[in-house]
């Protein structure tokens, strides 16, 4: 049987989010945190497939485009990469604002998706850029040692911003386009060592990205983020840039409501602020996404990658 998708995509500031709109099995009912335990569960070729070679690429986001049910949300969205999938994803959501926007389902103003990771409100503002306030984040720990196998005792902090993140310096590795095959080998080593450690987030969650810094050109912070696989973020990283305002402001060093500028390895920058709930802060994160096509994608019965493939 050939399987065909609608899909729809995009790039904010770089990195690629592909929607999916329709062609989808049916997931059932609930919430977005259950249906996206099924679809990996049951559906998990299809996640391969859309996101995977020969049909998309390692630095692909995907994300399934759904009807929310008994919630006031414009949509259910559910995040996806190429090594599984991804309780929230900050440019993904800016991504699926504007599939959202060019499919004339949303107008200008406020409105909220509903996430795995939890309703993230949203503003789709006059100039096209989208602003989203993302789930609360916070510094789980400082100062965590770990050593590597190539770069020596490394210190950084673990927080959460939507993800598990490791944030480190980047160890005098400039970064920078030209440079990432060298930034790629030292966010792997770190990686790993924190595995082989057993270094976990909150409650034993792995730590699945590392964000490797340093002082911004014309912001606050230039980011090289390592995600789940050998996918590296072309954009800033919104989940990124929450966990390191999180950072910043359990050491003392930033202030709620001012503004907060992080750029990536292509230079596009986002920009943000936060508000503080107890001891997390509530990141709201803004920045431009742009629609790169449409179309379908077709999984033929005699297509030796049907599923897609990952080297």
């Amino acid at each position: 049987m050939v399987e065909k998708l609608t899909v729809i995509d995009s790039h904010t500031a770089g990195e690629a989010t592909r929607v999916v709109l329709a062609g989808l099995p049916d997931l059932g009912s609930g919430d977005a945190a259950s249906r996206c335990e099924r679809f990996i569960a049951q559906h998990d070729h299809l996640r391969q497939a859309i996101v995977r070679e020969p049909r998309g690429h390692e630095a692909m986001v995907g994300a399934l485009l759904l009807d929310p049910e008994g919630s006031s949300a414009c949509a259910q969205a559910i995040f996806f990469n190429n090594a599984g999938a991804l309780g929230m994803c900050g440019h993904g959501t800016i991504g699926v604002v504007e599939t959202l926007r060019h499919l004339g389902r949303i107008e200008e103003g406020e409105n909220l998706i509903e996430t795995p990771a939890g309703d993230v409100p949203f503003t789709l503002h006059a100039d096209g850029e989208v602003s989203f306030r993302n789930v609360p984040s916070y510094r789980y720990r400082g100062a965590v040692e770990v050593e590597t196998r190539n770069h020596g005792t490394v210190t950084g902090d673990i927080a959460f911003g939507g993800n598990w993140f490791f944030l480190c310096p980047a160890g005098g590795i400039p970064i920078e386009g030209g440079r990432i095959p060298e930034l790629l080998e030292a966010a792997t080593d770190v990686r790993n060592a924190l595995q082989s450690a057993a270094i976990t987030g909150d409650g034993g969650a792995p730590i699945d990205h590392i964000e490797l810094h340093a002082p911004g050109d014309s912001a606050d912070l230039r980011a090289f983020v390592l995600c789940p696989g050998l996918q590296w973020d072309r954009s800033p990283c919104g989940t990124g840039m929450s966990a390191a305002m999180a950072c910043g402001f359990a050491a003392g060093d930033l202030e709620p409501g001012v503004t907060w500028r992080q750029e990536g390895v292509l230079g596009t920058s986002f920009s943000g602020f936060f508000e503080v709930d107890g001891d997390r802060i509530i990141p709201t994160i803004r920045g431009r996404a742009h629609i790169t096509g449409e179309g379908h994608l077709i999984l033929g019965e005699e297509d030796p990658f049907r599923h897609g493939f990952g080297l």
